[in-house]
């Protein structure tokens, strides 16, 4: 077992766009965004790799439509289409829902329960060094984790269900067959079998002060070619506090897949916003320890930092930008990336 110290200071950009609009009865809504972003990364992994400047789009079209039957039963749709060029995914989440006074269930390629529950330490808004997108310019795509979380079923096909909120406490369990996304029907050797997991959240205001608590957890097998399967679960807890403009946030994972690797992750984020500021002061700091086959253990450290600012509603430009080391038998090397741009949605 190895122990590892992550640490991860944070400012970071606010919200990329408007709450989604909600559908009258049988009536459609549209929304769209578009980001563009101009970045750079460097990385030292296996030689000194400068990627130099890059630009990239972020572009999606949502739409939304619900009505309520006589019954009191209310039902609706969510599709998200991605609209950059030579995106061939051309989907990104869709579902149908049912809700009412037993609570609500979502049929479709969508995030799990485990995740819309979960609270860690980006639920103060810092996400690694790229405006409201974890997948994009920051940490190498190889790397461990620089916060906290757990292997969740992503979008695949999935059904859902959360409970009625009572008393600021909501609970919510998934299940998906595999991996497998949209109108594709599994041919085996998906990246998971059986996909299990689920939270509760408590979301509650004392006074002045806001508190969310988040636990949440899952498990699925996994093929092994030639041997038996392996079952890896996850599981996560975290609680922020907001007060004044501030928020802070701290919480801890750990995941285990058999004989395959072990890891245990803790964080930290602290946010600030004010006005049309969306500034987010942030620290991350984490033990990860991890006993991977082969003794293939990874050290990882990483500080974010960043700033967004609302022009005008619907109009929000950032920069942000991240510097890390990662040791270990494969990835090490240090890396560093900024990121700046313009997010317009309506």
């Amino acid at each position: 077992m190895k122990k590892i110290l992550l640490a991860s200071s944070a400012l970071v950009a606010g919200a990329a766009f408007a709450a989604p609009a909600m559908a009258a009865d049988g009536e459609i809504v549209w929304s769209a965004f578009t980001q563009f972003h101009a970045s750079s990364q460097e990385t030292q992994r296996t030689g000194d790799i400068n990627n130099g400047l890059d630009f990239n789009t972020n572009s999606e079209i949502h739409l939304n439509a619900q009505t309520t039957a006589d019954n009191g039963l209310t039902y609706g749709l969510h599709i998200e289409l991605e609209a950059d060029q030579d995106n061939t995914n051309d989907t990104d989440e869709n579902n149908i829902w049912v809700s009412g006074d037993f609570g609500k269930v979502e049929l479709g390629d969508n995030d799990s329960a485990g995740d819309a529950l979960d609270v860690n330490g980006t639920s103060v808004g810092f996400t690694y060094g790229m405006f409201n997108n974890f997948t994009g310019v920051g940490t190498p795509a190889h790397s461990g984790r620089t916060s906290v979380g757990f292997s969740d079923s992503s979008d695949a096909t999935k059904i859902t269900y959360y409970t009625p909120t009572f008393n600021g406490f909501k609970a919510g369990l998934s299940f998906a067959p595999d991996s497998d996304q949209g109108n594709t029907i599994s041919a085996n050797n998906t990246a998971f079998d059986n996909h299990v997991d689920g939270g509760v959240n408590y979301s509650g205001s004392f006074n002045d002060f806001s508190v969310d608590v988040g636990v949440s957890g899952g498990t699925h097998e996994i093929q092994q070619a030639g041997a038996s399967d392996q079952t890896y679960y996850g599981v996560t807890g975290g609680v922020r506090v907001g007060y004044a403009g501030f928020k802070v946030a701290v919480a801890y994972s750990h995941e285990d897949q058999e004989d395959n690797f072990e890891t245990d992750t803790f964080d930290v984020g602290v946010g600030y916003s004010t006005g049309p500021w969306g500034v987010t002061a942030g620290a991350s700091f984490g033990n990860f320890e991890e006993d991977a086959a082969g003794g293939a253990d990874d050290d990882n450290v990483a500080y974010s930092a960043g700033v967004t600012y609302e022009i005008a509603p619907g109009l929000n430009t950032w920069v942000a930008g991240t510097i890390g080391d990662y040791e270990g038998a494969a990835n090490a090397g240090d890396f560093s990336s900024v990121s700046t741009g313009l997010a317009v949605s309506f």
